[in-house]
């Protein structure tokens, strides 16, 4: 785990990517709240926190930043630290989250209690859910570590393909 981050592995541990206007490089996601939910102690919504990095400038490895949407789009950022290993990053979310790391819980994005990852893996193996993985609708879904396309983005799609 003293490998340096990467775009690679940090998509084979399930986090989803993002890049809006004027951003240089992809921000990476791994929203925790859903993981975080236990009896009589819930939060409101899985984007009530959320671990977003993305690549730093000339010696800064990347930069980490914690995640919060409960109140609408981007409405918190707090900047951590910078990272440069997996396990920088690893270090985080165990100390964030209080739960083992274990990436076979992290799914559409999400990090999972380890009940509700068995149950999302269960309900993938129905038929509808591969057939639709197997064929997108539109060009947006062909990327499987993208994060889901915000309005602006199926705008600009919707634009380009008119021309």
């Amino acid at each position: 785990m003293d490998e340096l981050l990467s775009a690679e592995w940090l998509a084979s541990v399930g986090f989803k990517w993002t890049q809006i206007d004027r951003q240089p490089d992809k921000h990476w996601l791994l929203w925790l709240g859903q993981g975080l939910r236990e009896p009589g102690r819930s939060l409101t919504c899985f984007e009530d926190i959320g671990i977003e990095v993305s690549p730093g400038l000339g010696d800064y490895g990347w930069f980490c930043w914690l995640r919060s949407d409960a109140a609408g789009r981007y409405h918190r950022f707090i900047h951590l630290r910078h990272l440069e290993t997996r396990q920088d990053l690893i270090e985080v979310i165990v100390g964030i989250t209080g739960r083992p790391w274990n990436p076979e819980n992290h799914i559409y994005g999400l990090l999972h209690t380890p009940e509700q990852a068995a149950r999302l893996r269960a309900e993938h193996e129905r038929m509808d859910r591969r057939l639709r993985e197997n064929n997108p609708w539109s060009d947006l879904e062909r990327d499987p570590t993208a994060g889901g396309a915000l309005p602006e983005h199926r705008e600009a799609y919707d634009k380009e393909r008119k021309l």
